[in-house]
């Protein structure tokens, strides 16, 4: 393979975290065809657990405590990731995810122990200081998970004018309106759940009018119809079939095609879960897939032919064909080395 031919490659990247001495940004070029990824480099960002990815812009958290919590942006020149600036997100203990906003160019990063979310707008990729800080209070019913807020993830409505921030420490999901210079009413709807979920992850469908939220704690799919901000659910569906009674699900996507939704558990059950939505929104679980340990964030490549699911325990990310037709998933045996690693993107 030619240095143009790698460089005309999708890039893999991988974000982790960094207690083992690991950079927390490893680039990798990712071959759609075969499903095989050759490291190329690397960027040092402490406790890299999440990024996003707008045009050449490349933006990653660092989940630090004490004051150490940051988010920092990149830009690709000539095929690498250069270091732009860093900011910190000052009162947001551990920032777990982050999302931009194409419209106003805006970072909102949600910030899992401050239980908050922050603002921060940018100019060419390079992050302004800190424009916004909304803290979250409350609590629910599991007293070891939920005596505060827990702010998990920063999800944008499809029509970007709604910032949904799901609170995993008071089973509720926020909806703020989203202001012209990007940052956020101070006003929001608030969205009450089942007690003990421990809502997670969510995501839209295309078209805008589903939503499916992953619950951490119990490790249910919730279904909702989605009219502007507003959240009703229509389905509850357990991914984890596990007797246990301690779950712990982790990631939710949707495939490139809009046929098939995953999601991946960890601590009771090592799997991936796929489920067929029905024309209707609904779901269907039709097959489940053994994966290594704590397998934390995944992603289909955007060919929708395979799915990669990083283990955070094992060191390692397994690539897996996917069959589209059923649904079912056969491991390629191409894992990816790379220490603890948490977050998946391919730009």
């Amino acid at each position: 393979m030619t240095l143009s031919t790698i460089l005309l490659l999708p890039q893999l990247i991988i974000g982790s975290y960094t207690s083992k001495g690991n950079p927390g940004i490893e680039v990798f070029n990712w071959d759609a065809k075969t499903g095989a990824a050759t490291k190329s480099y690397s960027l040092t960002v402490p406790q890299a657990s999440y990024q996003a990815i707008s045009g050449d812009y490349l933006f990653s958290v660092s989940e630090e405590g004490d004051g150490k919590a940051s988010v920092s942006s990149f830009q690709m020149r000539n095929g690498k990731y250069e270091a732009i600036n860093t900011e910190f997100s000052l009162k947001g203990d551990h920032p777990c995810h982050l999302t931009y906003r194409e419209k106003s160019k805006t970072i909102y990063t949600a910030n899992y122990t401050g239980g908050s979310v922050s603002v921060f707008q940018t100019a060419n990729g390079r992050l302004k200081p800190l424009a916004q800080y909304i803290a979250y209070t409350g609590s629910s019913v599991n007293k070891d998970r939920q005596n505060s807020a827990h702010a998990h993830m920063v999800a944008l409505s499809p029509d970007q004018n709604t910032l949904f921030v799901t609170d995993l420490g008071s089973d509720k999901i926020y909806a703020h309106a989203i202001l012209a210079d990007g940052r956020l009413a101070e006003g929001r709807a608030e969205i009450a759940l089942t007690s003990g979920n421990g809502p997670r992850h969510i995501r839209f469908n295309a078209k805008g009018d589903r939503a499916y939220l992953l619950n951490e704690l119990s490790s249910d799919v919730d279904v909702f119809a989605v009219k502007g901000s507003q959240l009703n659910k229509i389905q509850s569906i357990p991914a984890d079939t596990s007797a246990t009674k301690v779950k712990g699900s982790a990631d939710i996507h949707i495939s490139p095609n809009g046929k098939w939704l995953m999601s991946s558990n960890r601590i009771s059950s090592n799997q991936v879960v796929v489920f067929k939505i029905e024309a209707d929104g609904q779901l269907t679980r039709v097959f489940h897939q053994n994966v290594a340990k704590i397998p934390r964030n995944f992603t289909f490549d955007p060919s929708g032919n395979f799915v990669l699911v990083a283990s955070q325990e094992e060191d390692r990310v397994q690539v897996f064909h996917f069959d589209d037709k059923t649904g079912s998933l056969k491991d390629s045996h191409q894992d990816i080395l790379a220490k603890s690693p948490v977050s998946l993107l391919i730009r």
